[in-house]
């Protein structure tokens, strides 16, 4: 299986391009607005700034999470599970309410071309990766992430702490008026492939579980089975 190749001029970063006529309409802003606005100022004509140390500092902070996810489960078990899943939520939650506020979207365009735009913000901003993002039809889109922060220091099962910050973010789209939307992964990354391939779909008001949501519980229980040596 082919792996990622860099440099690429394929995909975008935050702010790039699609091809979409509607996209010159939007404008990703940021969360947290005041200490983005001082980081930028922070760093504005410093020729002895190197991005590459954010990455370093983001990445020892994204270890920290997972690691405390593993010790809460070896800790706590379920209990500990529960408890840094609410905390990961409330984080998405408040990253994507701050962004969706701070960012402008054209008001006539349909639905699933909205949820990719807002999509296209979650993945170049909230998680500073490089997407290709597309539209499939009126009920579901699609998107490749061609490099991620994580992809180099997590496993594919590691991946599973993220999803929790990806709950609070669907519920945060839905909070704010947004399409109800779940997603599934068909290639990671971590797992060799040459992207990490999403595809998102309207759930409209469909009872039962959330099937993002679903699936967390179901890598829950094999985390537990694989701390006690069962899987």
């Amino acid at each position: 299986m082919p792996k990622p190749q860099y440099p690429t001029a394929e995909g975008i970063w935050s702010l790039g391009s699609r091809a979409e006529k509607s996209y010159r309409e939007v404008r990703l802003g940021a969360p947290y607005s005041q200490a983005v606005e001082n980081f930028r100022k922070a760093v504005e004509a410093r020729e002895d700034f190197d991005p590459g140390v954010l990455f370093v500092w983001g990445t020892m902070q994204a270890t920290a999470v997972l690691n405390i996810l593993k010790a809460a489960e070896e800790a706590f078990g379920e209990a500990g599970q529960a408890v840094v899943r609410k905390a990961l939520n409330q984080a998405g939650h408040e990253a994507m309410k701050g962004l969706i506020e701070s960012s402008e979207f054209p008001g006539d365009i349909d639905e699933m071309e909205l949820v990719s735009y807002l999509l296209t913000g979650i993945n170049t901003v909230l998680y500073a990766s490089l997407e290709k993002p597309w539209v499939t039809s009126g009920e579901r889109c699609e998107f490749d992430i061609l490099w991620c922060p994580h992809q180099d220091r997590y496993t594919a099962f590691d991946c599973r702490v993220q999803r929790y910050f990806v709950e609070g973010m669907f519920q945060a789209i839905r909070d704010l008026g947004k399409p109800s939307i779940t997603a599934w992964v068909e290639k990671l990354i971590p797992r060799g492939a040459d992207c990490c391939h999403f595809v998102v779909e309207r759930i409209g008001e469909k009872g039962g579980r959330h099937p993002w949501f679903a699936y967390s519980d179901e890598l829950e229980r094999r985390a537990l089975k694989k701390m006690r040596g069962e899987e």
